[in-house]
């Protein structure tokens, strides 16, 4: 077991890193192609990707959560085509009433420029689209990360990631524009509709569907009493990052909402990673019935996340400008500090209580997802409204790390509520933590000081700083030969790797 979920975190972190990377070739080109005022549209319209947040009714974790305690069973069958009939009864007149409001929708809501409107329209169509095949795919997907098959459903969506991407910048270097652009996506999700189809019923068999309208209330009644739950913290979820989209067009300008999204993009890349690293708890959690080694694992996971994301934070503080400067070209400073602020602050108070979120997912603690989901909205919102008046596009940046906050807090609350623990052995581990982060801190300074080219930044500065950490989590004794075998294993060689590197 062990094996496969660290496979499946790998395979995870692998096409989440090759999505990252076809964002950095895309974006640029996007811009310098059609311009940013046609991009911060492009990000408008993408908000209606998040017509899924409303239709999935939350049934999709559902269906991974019921599958993965029950089984090949009948009743899983069962499950399957009550997702899928559910699915279809709710996505189709979501969709029909999104047509029907397009103009209010596009113009009223949005604030997308009328020049820019015709455009807009048909790649908006194009979407509402793609989502009908994104929705019914991902209860496909459900099935085979269920079945613990997670890396083949991260296969399929490097393959999705690269269609999507390479699709899009074939449309723009042939000088189509944003409508056409609404076609490349709607064909390469069409393309891997049909191969997350074709595996997942190759790995499940056929579906034997004999006396489900005897037990489809019964289905229904269960996988909505949970998926409800998910689908009301999903709507919250809404008004969270998209609404802020929203915000800040009406707010700021069209144009800002260009460089909230390139920032919130580097951001969700990064998530994106250690979403995908970590996601293989959810069903590994539905399964267990020792609630000893859930919290063995949760606790020793987040712990050893702290460890790994301190030198993360102070690279992505030394290095981001001049990443953004050889990305995009000088003068986004704006969009530099906000993509190094959301990044440290995601890293600090989310990827670190993620596996907790992945506990009260599995364990039906879904009405605590939904609080902490409320708060995060109510704090991102009430901020963003308190500030934007008198510090203008930096109300944004107040507003994130104001919800982070209190969603890190509520999590911690329920991991000792219902795990009896915390996040580290004792205080003196954080104290040593803080320490070596400032003493990262300062050697990134120094090292700064001396080196001056955006490029040998991007090279050194990494080095110096990984190099550091070793020595300082060796000097420390911050990892035991225990903690290395739980992850490596005995006498591998990364595992004596990794005893040289961090013991004495």
């Amino acid at each position: 077991m062990k094996k496969l979920l660290i496979k499946n975190s790998l395979f995870g972190f692998g096409q989440s890193i090759v999505n990252f990377l076809l964002i950095l070739i895309a974006v640029p080109i996007f811009i310098k192609m059609l311009g940013i005022e046609s991009y911060g549209v492009f990000a408008l319209v993408m908000v209606v990707g998040n017509l899924n947040t409303f239709a999935n009714l939350g049934i999709v974790n559902a269906l991974v959560k019921y599958i993965a305690s029950q089984g090949k069973t009948k009743e899983s069958n069962f499950d399957i085509a009550v997702n899928i009939i559910l699915t279809v009864l709710v996505i189709f007149p979501l969709t029909l009433l999104a047509i029907y409001l397009n103009k209010f929708i596009l113009l009223d809501l949005l604030k997308v420029p009328l020049k820019l409107f015709a455009e807009a329209n048909l790649l908006y169509y194009w979407l509402l689209c793609t989502n009908i095949l994104l929705l019914i795919g991902q209860i496909f997907k459900s099935i085979l990360d269920a079945l613990q098959k997670i890396y083949i459903t991260s296969l399929l969506q490097l393959f999705y990631n690269i269609l999507y991407w390479g699709l899009i910048l074939l449309t723009l270097i042939l000088g189509y524009n944003l409508s056409s652009i609404g076609v490349a996506i709607f064909a390469s999700a069409l393309i891997w509709f049909i191969f997350i189809l074709i595996k997942a019923l190759k790995e499940w068999g056929s579906l034997s569907l004999k006396g489900l309208r005897n037990n489809f209330k019964y289905s229904a009644k269960k996988q909505l009493n949970y998926g409800l739950k998910i689908y009301a913290s999903g709507l919250l979820g809404f008004f969270a990052e998209p609404l802020m989209k929203i915000l800040i067009s009406n707010f700021i300008g069209i144009v800002e909402v260009g460089f909230f999204d390139i920032a919130l993009k580097l951001k969700n890349q990064l998530s994106g990673v250690i979403s995908q690293i970590f996601y293989p708890l959810f069903p590994f959690i539905a399964e267990q019935k020792d609630k000893s080694l859930i919290r063995k694992y949760i606790h020793d996971l987040e712990q050893k996340t702290f460890y790994l994301i301190v030198p993360i934070i102070v690279i992505i503080n030394f290095t981001m400008y001049s990443f953004i400067n050889i990305w995009l070209g000088n003068n986004n400073d704006i969009i530099s500090i906000t993509a190094i602020l959301f990044i440290s602050f995601y890293l600090l108070g989310s990827s670190t209580v993620l596996p907790m979120y992945m506990f009260l997912l599995a364990k039906d603690f879904v009405d605590k997802i939904l609080f902490i989901q409320f708060l995060n909205t109510l704090f991102y919102i009430i901020s963003f409204l308190i500030t934007v008046k008198t510090i203008g596009y930096f109300s944004i940046i107040i507003s994130y790390s104001t919800a982070i906050l209190s969603s890190f807090i509520c999590l911690i609350y329920y991991q000792k509520k219902y795990l009896n623990s915390f996040i580290f052995d004792s205080s003196m581990n954080f104290i040593k933590l803080l320490i070596i982060g400032c003493l990262l801190f300062s050697i990134g300074t120094i090292t700064n000081l001396f080196i001056t080219t955006n490029l040998l930044r991007l090279v050194i500065d990494p080095i110096i700083i990984v190099l550091v950490s070793i020595i300082l989590y060796r000097k420390f004794k911050m990892i035991t030969i225990l903690d290395i075998e739980r992850y490596t294993g005995n006498d591998t060689k990364l595992a004596n790797l990794i005893i040289k590197l961090f013991m004495k």
